[in-house]
């Protein structure tokens, strides 16, 4: 109920063009920060994928072959 409250208060504030963007980019700053935020949580520990080189460079230690 509170949050409806103070969203019907910004809607019904009176502004002009220049306030009204900075009041969009702040809100946008919010969503993309806070879903980069859960992004990298969800990534926490299981973000480093490590790929296995059967042949070819980089299959073996120097570039040399494997005995």
């Amino acid at each position: 109920m509170v949050q409806q409250k103070n969203i019907q208060k910004l809607l019904n504030k009176p502004m002009d063009r220049r306030q009204f963007l900075a009041h969009v980019g702040a809100g946008l700053l919010i969503i993309t920060g806070f879903s980069g935020l859960i992004r990298g949580l969800l990534d926490f520990g299981g973000g480093q994928h490590h790929h296995t080189v059967i042949h070819g460079f980089g299959s073996s230690p120097y570039g040399g072959n494997k005995k």
